[in-house]
């Protein structure tokens, strides 16, 4: 008996106030680890509590295991509109899954693209930690799949969006918007991004520049833990 109970509870995760079925094999040992004791992605969970509260339109980039996406719809106006987009492949029904009981309250879009520089496909290189695949052209790999890609100005339009708030972490990616078409940041009315050292046209792009780029864009930052703000 004690070891179908503790079957369960590795299985079903209380985190942050919310369950989770952690039962598929998108969920690594380590992941599972983290959630039981609320370190995955806490910066984020938190700042979305916080600072996203009744919000009407969300954009989320790199929605990976839904978990934030979870705490997202939550705390989400009903009626509101929310848009998920996942590079990877592999984590795309998952996704979907997840996040399907929160489709009677609110319209959510589930988008398979990678964030970049231009619409078309891209080279993805696939971590076997699910918060580690990244667009190829962010450094070296080998380990690579194609995968359809859009700028986060495509996103908007195709979700026929006027303002938004923004959710991204995306491995260093969010350089495409930050340092390239920041004025599609305009529209934006508060941003949790995630931020990442990378490289760009055989250019390293450090955290510090990308935090210059979201001032440069109108943005105030409010609060930060680490990379986060």
């Amino acid at each position: 008996r004690l070891g179908v109970l503790s079957a369960l509870s590795r299985n079903h995760i209380r985190y942050r106030g919310l369950w989770f079925d952690a039962r598929s094999s998108d969920f690594s040992p380590r992941v599972r680890a983290q959630m039981s004791w609320g370190m995955y992605e806490s910066a984020e969970t938190r700042m979305i509590k916080s600072l996203l509260q009744a919000s009407t339109t969300v954009i989320e980039l790199g929605s990976s295991l839904g978990v934030t996406t979870k705490h997202i719809a939550s705390h989400m106006a009903t009626n509101g509109h929310l848009v998920c987009v996942e590079a990877n492949p592999q984590l795309m029904p998952g996704l979907r899954e997840r996040i399907s009981p929160w489709t009677s309250t609110l319209h959510v879009d589930v988008i398979h693209a990678a964030i970049a520089g231009g619409c078309g496909t891209t080279a993805l290189a696939l971590s076997p930690e699910t918060f580690g695949s990244r667009l190829a052209t962010c450094g070296t790999f080998t380990d690579t799949v194609q995968v359809p890609s859009l700028t986060l100005r495509e996103v908007v339009r195709r979700s026929d969006i006027r303002e938004f708030d923004l959710v991204s972490d995306i491995e260093g990616a969010e350089a495409t918007f930050l340092l390239d078409d920041p004025d599609i940041l305009q529209s934006c009315n508060r941003a949790v991004i995630e931020l990442h050292e990378s490289i760009v046209d055989d250019k390293k792009i450090a955290v510090s520049d990308l935090m210059t780029a979201a001032v440069s864009a109108g943005f105030r930052i409010v609060t930060s833990q680490g990379p986060v703000v």
